[in-house]
């Protein structure tokens, strides 16, 4: 499935879409993948190359990497640009989990 499928999918459901805009160019993208393992579980994660998928970024008007956008059922909760931290995107998580 592609990436728009599959987040026409997931925002069909009830659960927490966490949207991670990216560059292979950008020095966060090394430390972007271990932080968004500790996640995967309670949200389910899609990751977007802005370069190669600049369809998806463009409908997000996402321009710099990293972004994060937080939704559920198509609907943006929360939204970052630039570096986040782990506590940081851990609170943002259980504050919309339920």
């Amino acid at each position: 499935m592609d990436i728009t499928g599959k987040l026409e999918e997931v925002n069909q459901s009830d659960s927490l879409l966490l949207v991670v805009f990216y560059a292979d160019w950008s020095p966060h993208c090394e430390w972007i993948e271990p932080l968004l393992h500790e996640f995967e579980k309670p949200v389910n994660i899609v990751r977007v190359n802005i370069e190669s998928i600049r369809k998806v970024a463009d409908a997000y008007e996402i321009e710099i990497a990293p972004s994060f956008v937080l939704q559920r059922k198509g609907k943006m909760l929360w939204e970052k640009t630039g570096e986040v931290f782990p506590g940081e995107l851990r609170d943002v998580i259980e504050m919309f989990k339920n």
